[in-house]
Order: structure tokens, then C-alpha cells, then sequence
């Protein structure tokens, strides 16, 4: 028995990381063009995107346009456990967004978009073993978050080198479930709470090939009620992150980008953290662009609290294994 309390304990340690993963800040966030540059945007910030990489960088898109976009994600992450040692997870990730000039000499741009942030959903099934469970008993627990966003956005251009930004998200925060066949364990429940983020922008260029971004976030607090009728706030984490975009030629850009993220004020399971990224796009003809992008991937989890004193990042899939 105590064999398999401990592997339920991994089970809904897994779900539980695994969705909120996504809300970390750097796995998936908002446009490709974005992700081919390693997330290194922020002093780029040339498309709808901006909304969330940079809004400063929406003053120099005079156009009225339109943008969506959507990602989907499919993994399995892994321990090597003899209970519940196999986590199936999927999401889809949409944005959207719209902008327009308010002013005849288009220096003020508005702008107004949704996207998924992060979130994920996933499950965990297992046949337990007979005794104590009867014979074919299957436990299942199965659990989704979601993060949506909406925002409005406005930015100025002061300069023509210089324009800055500021924005509000609304934050929509959902979470679900549902456990089965694990005696007093068992639940079923839904429960949604809001926030409000503000955003700051900037984006200087001191001479033509250089560009320089900085963005902040401020974070939010938002309450969810549990399943014991208890209110309790969570934190959407707060971000300072500056970047630069260097055009070494005509046809090809480097760019680099540090963000701090302070996860110790939302839960005492995180850790604060940086990301350096790096990016560079080739651009062989007018119409096609190689893109090429890296960052770290930072331990983000407390290691006090884990099984074995365990690292937990991001991209590592495995990272359960040894528990």
C-alpha cells in the first residue's frame, strides 16, 4: 500500500507540473516567427504578436491588419516507475489579433487580441494492482489548465527611433479535475478566476541597424475557489525582459534577449528565473526567412519539495524518472 501511495503521489505531482508548465513564460508563447527567433523578439516585436512580445513595436505597423495563428501540442512525459509512469498531454493555442492608426499621421496605434498563454491538458491512467483493488480496477486522473488572455493595447511613436507602449490583460484562469476509481480520493470539479496585468513597453533605435526593446509585466493575483470552498490566489508571474536586434547585413539579423521572471511571489513550490535567448534570420530572397533560435532552460521548481531533491524544467519530458 505504501508502494502505491507513493507512485499516486508522483501521478498527481506529474498532472499537476505538467499542465502549469505552460504557464511558466518561455515553452510556448505567441508566434512563430516569435519561436524561430528563440523567443528573442522583444526588440523586434514586428507583428501582432507585439501585443505580447513588446506593444512599442505596434507604433510601426501603420497598416490596419489582422492576425491569427495557433499551435498544438502532443507529448508523453515519462517516469520509470512501476505505477502511473506514462503522462499524455495535449493542447491548441490559439491567437488572435487586430490593429489600426487612430491619428492622420498614423503615430498612435490601437490594438486588441486573445490568446492562450499557456495551458494543458492531459491524463493519467493505470490498472491497479489486485489486492488491495479488484481484479481489472482502472484509475484515472484526468486534469486541464488554461490561461486566456485578453488585451488592448496602445503605443506611440514619440520619435521616429523611439516608441513606447502601455497595455491591460485580462487573465482567465481555468482548472478541472476529475479523479475515478481511487476510493476517498475521487473528485470532479471546475473552477475559473480573473486578474488584470498591466503592461509596459519601449523600443529605442539608436542608429538603423541596431534595435533595442524592453518590456514589463506586471503580473497578477487572481482567486480560484477549492474544492473545499476555500478562496485561494494564485499569481499570473511578473516579467522584465530586455532585448536587442542587430542587422549585421541587409539580408541577416542577430538578436538576444535576458528575461527575469519572479515565480517566488506566486507559490512557494517556484523559484525565481532567467532566460538568455538568442536568435539570428537569414533572409535569401524577399519572400523566404531561415530563422534559427535557442534559450536556456532553467530549473523553475523548488527542489526542497520534490521527490529526491529533483530538478523540474521545462523541456525535459524525462524529468520525472528516479522518483
Amino acid at each position: 500500500m505504501i508502494r502505491i501511495l507513493k507512485f499516486l503521489g508522483v501521478a498527481f505531482f506529474v498532472l499537476s507540473f505538467s499542465s502549469y508548465i505552460y504557464a511558466k513564460g518561455i515553452f510556448i508563447q505567441p508566434g512563430a516567427r516569435a519561436a524561430g527567433y528563440g523567443q528573442a523578439f522583444t526588440a523586434v516585436a514586428d507583428d501582432l504578436t507585439a501585443i505580447f512580445w513588446n506593444p512599442a513595436g505596434l507604433a510601426y505597423q501603420k497598416k490596419t491588419q489582422v492576425m491569427t495563428s495557433v499551435f498544438y501540442i502532443n507529448y508523453d512525459a515519462t517516469s520509470d516507475g512501476t505505477m502511473f509512469n506514462k503522462f499524455q498531454t495535449n493542447a491548441l493555442l490559439p491567437f488572435a489579433a487586430f490593429s489600426t492608426a487612430v491619428d492622420k499621421d498614423k503615430k498612435t496605434i490601437v490594438a486588441a487580441g486573445i490568446y492562450v498563454s499557456g495551458g494543458g491538458g492531459g491524463k493519467l491512467e493505470q490498472t491497479l494492482p489486485t489486492p488491495p483493488y479488484p481484479s481489472g480496477t482502472i484509475a484515472k486522473i484526468e486534469g486541464q489548465y488554461s490561461f486566456l488572455v485578453c488585451n488592448f493595447s496602445v503605443a506611440r511613436e514619440i520619435y521616429e527611433n523611439l516608441s513606447v507602449a502601455v497595455g491591460v490583460d485580462l487573465v482567465n484562469m481555468n482548472e478541472r479535475r476529475t479523479i475515478t476509481n481511487l476510493g476517498s480520493l475521487d473528485t470532479d470539479y471546475t473552477r475559473s478566476g480573473y486578474g488584470f496585468q498591466g503592461n509596459l513597453g519601449l523600443i529605442y533605435k539608436p542608429f538603423r541597424k541596431l534595435s533595442t526593446g524592453a518590456i514589463f509585466r506586471s503580473g497578477s493575483s487572481i482567486r480560484l475557489t477549492d474544492i473545499a470552498g476555500m478562496d485561494k490566489h494564485y499569481r499570473y508571474p511578473m516579467t522584465i525582459e530586455g532585448g536587442i536586434a542587430y542587422d549585421l547585413f541587409d539580408n541577416f539579423r542577430f538578436t538576444a534577449a535576458i528575461a527575469h521572471t519572479e515565480y517566488s511571489w506566486t507559490s512557494a513550490k517556484y523559484v525565481d528565473t532567467t532566460v538568455v535567448k538568442f536568435g539570428t534570420e537569414y533572409m535569401p530572397t524577399e519572400k523566404l526567412s531561415l530563422l534559427f533560435g535557442f534559450y536556456n532552460d532553467p530549473d523553475i521548481y523548488n527542489t526542497a519539495v520534490l521527490y529526491n531533491g529533483q530538478t523540474a524544467n521545462v523541456a525535459d519530458v524525462n524529468m520525472y524518472s528516479d522518483f
